[in-house]
């Protein structure tokens, strides 16, 4: 008698485990459908997508799960995770060091949202000395073309006459395109620094934000010529205290449907809008005559329309050169990848790294170095 309702438990766990680990997978699948849906044009298709890392965890576990079940019930989830691989590259990146030919053609990009090097913050002086760091590390870096968004330059500043500190000391050349200029006549934009000639150079405006763009610069790399990219998209518009606002109303109803409404309203609002600017992005992206490399804000994670776009024309750099989450948020929501550089073909990743030493901003910087790939004649 024990041993027949052992066996029907057994039965009925393993049946429910089952059902759980099939709508999961469900979940994944409705997920990866929702992420070619434009959100301009059916916004709720983004919230789902957005939760896509949380199938995807799940499902590993339930791979776990049968394993140690040692059931076969465990081609499931281990099928979604083969299947899937390309999404689960997106949370976790696992690459091994490659080594590079000398007399290989290289380059490396660095890109960073520098939240105007913390200059509204230094009302008293106190964050000057934070800022000159954030600004020397900045004009230090090794790379060869330096991509920053939120950009801020003030030529009446010893500390933040940054146009000078980061390009004219080191005989960079550059492309500083002015979204506004505030009450200090500082200039807030968008900028491409290069240590090699800049042969051309655009602006590429997102309807009527002003705050928000892309710009491109053609560069001549010893007889190539790259072209690069930097945007910034339309924020979240999620702040620290937004969050900390919905986590002191859990207990009470009223106040939490107030707090978690305020928030889906925001991210509907950025989910549109980026939605919107990425395909103005790629649009001029697809004509350009040469090869491309895509950095900045993008402000969505790699589960989004806006990064699965890009994704299906460009290489990203992180999943092919990369290792670990990759988080480039630095605020109270941790592993936000937000930040990345996409690349097409005629280039190659080979090294990639987010710089966490580096915590003065909101975001942390990423780099990545490339071997430009001669063409292969008919």
């Amino acid at each position: 008698m024990f041993a027949f309702m052992a066996a029907t438990f057994k039965t009925i766990r393993r049946r429910v485990w089952l059902i759980l680990n099939t709508l999961v997978v469900l979940w994944i699948l409705l997920g990866v459908v929702c992420l070619q849906v434009p959100p301009q044009r059916f916004w709720p298709a983004a919230f789902i997508s957005f939760s896509l890392p949380g199938p995807l965890v799940l499902n590993f576990f339930f791979l776990i799960y049968w394993l140690l079940r040692r059931s076969w019930l465990l081609v499931l989830p281990l099928s979604v995770l083969i299947l899937g691989w390309n999404y689960y590259a997106r949370l976790v990146s696992v690459n091994a060091t490659e080594e590079v030919n000398e007399s290989a053609k290289r380059l490396q990009v660095l890109s960073f949202n520098t939240h105007v090097f913390n200059a509204y913050a230094d009302k008293d002086g106190s964050e000057r000395q934070a800022s000159m760091d954030m600004v020397e590390w900045v004009a230090t870096h090794p790379a060869d073309i330096i991509c920053l968004q939120e950009f801020y330059s003030n030529r009446g500043s010893d500390t933040y006459n940054t146009v000078s500190k980061i390009g004219t000391r080191y005989d960079r050349y550059r492309f500083f395109s002015v979204s506004y200029v505030d009450r200090n006549k500082a200039d807030i934009g968008i900028v491409i620094f290069s240590k090699y000639p800049i042969v051309n150079k655009g602006v590429i405006r997102f309807g009527e934000s002003n705050h928000n763009r892309g710009i491109w610069a053609d560069v001549n790399v010893k007889g190539d010529t790259i072209r690069v990219y930097t945007a910034h998209l339309q924020s979240m518009s999620i702040k620290s205290q937004d969050i900390e606002n919905t986590y002191s109303a859990i207990g009470n109803e009223e106040s939490f449907k107030k707090e978690g409404r305020n928030l889906a309203r925001r991210l509907k609002r950025g989910f549109i809008a980026r939605g919107n600017q990425v395909e103005l992005l790629l649009e001029h992206i697809s004509e350009s005559p040469y090869p491309v490399i895509v950095c900045g804000d993008f402000n969505d994670i790699p589960f989004s329309y806006t990064y699965n776009e890009l994704a299906k024309v460009l290489n990203n750099a992180f999943v092919e050169a990369g290792s670990g989450v990759g988080a480039t948020y630095n605020g109270p929501l941790p592993f936000l990848r937000i930040d990345n550089q996409f690349y097409s073909e005629a280039l190659k990743a080979y090294d990639y790294e987010t710089h966490y030493e580096m915590g003065l901003s909101d975001h942390f910087p990423i780099s990545a170095k490339y071997v430009l790939q001669p063409k292969v004649q008919d």
